[in-house]
């Protein structure tokens, strides 16, 4: 199986992993042959990528939830429900300055529920839907993310909703920002910035006037941009004078940002992202927060490929909780490109001789693997 972005797909490959929309609605059931009106139908959807198989009876990967199994099904479901959701109360919100705090509870109630009942010891940031509403799915990636590594830090369930209700309402201040500025297709200037800085104290002040909530989403809201080294904003507060739960939403926020495409830029790969974020590291982020974040996240994602510091391809087959650097490859062709017809098994934690030294492209690897794509 292998990731394709739709405008590379051909007539008559089969669908490997069932797609849907972003509404949870079935599009394409796995086993399909692609043709020239799916196609058709998937670019005019914008679904950005999908998983096709390959004739490589020797080499599986398997994807986290490529089953799609109810359990699967419902967890997409959620999601989609929970952007839904946290529209339906923002736009209300926008329109009558009241916050509907019954459905951001409930709706905060169900991702952490989810997340939970289904844990995953390691994040896959390999997401193929996508959304109109960044706003609203980041702010749900957020909370999703920000739960996660609460729960890494042991918090209690008290501290888990408090801190998954932090994060999904953290962007709210938006809602206050023009919509010219914030899908804005090019970078902003000193005096839209400004602006833009605003949402956090125009979040807090929104968030402050509604008494059904703790005080604790209103710091998260307010201090989700502030700096370990005090260089951020508004107030520029320093290290643990930054609220931790303002701590851990500010990791999740910048991750998932710098992954997700936006009007002004396109996604980073997580392993890019990885090298951004740890370099400016002790700068902005808490860093016992950061490499507890990063111990469980895949830098380097299930299905990712790469070439090795023998020159060797190989593709990403699965990765250890605190060695996400170093995960278990498959090699799938020798340093001139000729594939290798057998299961060859890589575990570079074990191997300190070998390293990753690129991430491949996706054309780049379709053409490694061409003679083999159904």
């Amino acid at each position: 199986m292998q990731k394709i972005s739709t405008e590379n797909l051909k007539v008559g490959m089969k669908i490997a992993r069932s797609i849907y929309d972003a509404d949870g609605q079935l599009l394409l059931s796995k086993g399909m042959l692609l043709t020239d009106i799916y196609i058709k139908r998937l670019e005019a959807l914008q679904i950005p990528s999908v998983y096709i198989e390959r004739n490589m009876p020797h080499f599986t990967i398997h994807y986290p939830n490529t089953s799609m199994s109810d359990d699967d099904i419902n967890s997409e479901k959620i999601r989609v429900s929970a952007i839904k959701n946290l529209s339906a109360a923002f736009d209300k919100c926008q329109l009558t300055g009241s916050l509907d705090t019954e459905v951001i509870v409930d709706t905060t109630q169900v991702i952490v529920n989810s997340i939970l009942n289904n844990p995953c010891y390691i994040v896959q940031a390999t997401d193929i839907r996508k959304y109109d509403d960044y706003t609203f799915a980041h702010s749900v990636n957020v909370c999703a993310l920000s739960t996660m590594l609460g729960i890494l830090c042991q918090y209690t369930r008290p501290q888990l909703d408090e801190l998954a209700l932090g994060a999904l309402l953290h962007d709210i201040g938006k809602i206050k920002i023009s919509l010219d500025i914030l899908n804005k297709p090019s970078q902003l200037d000193n005096n839209e910035f400004e602006i833009m800085k605003s949402h956090s104290e125009l979040g807090f002040e929104l968030l402050r006037k509604t008494t059904q909530l703790s005080v604790v989403p209103m710091h998260v809201a307010f201090e989700h941009h502030e700096k370990y080294d005090g260089s951020g904003y508004p107030r520029g507060l320093v290290a643990n004078s930054i609220h931790e739960y303002a701590r851990i939403v500010a990791i999740a926020d910048v991750f998932d940002a710098l992954t997700s495409d936006r009007p002004y830029k396109e996604a980073c790969l997580p392993h890019i992202a990885y090298e951004i974020m740890m370099e400016e590291g002790e700068k902005h982020f808490d860093e016992n927060l950061l490499k507890i974040f990063f111990d469980n996240v895949a830098v380097y994602p299930v299905g990712t490929a790469v070439q090795l510091t023998t020159g060797e391809y190989a593709i990403v087959t699965d990765i250890q909780k605190g060695f996400t650097l170093r995960p278990i490859l498959q090699l799938i062709a020798n340093s001139k490109k000729k594939l290798i017809k057998a299961t060859a098994l890589l575990d570079l934690y074990k191997n300190n001789n070998t390293s990753i030294n690129r991430v491949l492209t996706e054309d780049e690897l379709t053409d490694l693997l061409s003679p083999d794509l159904h």
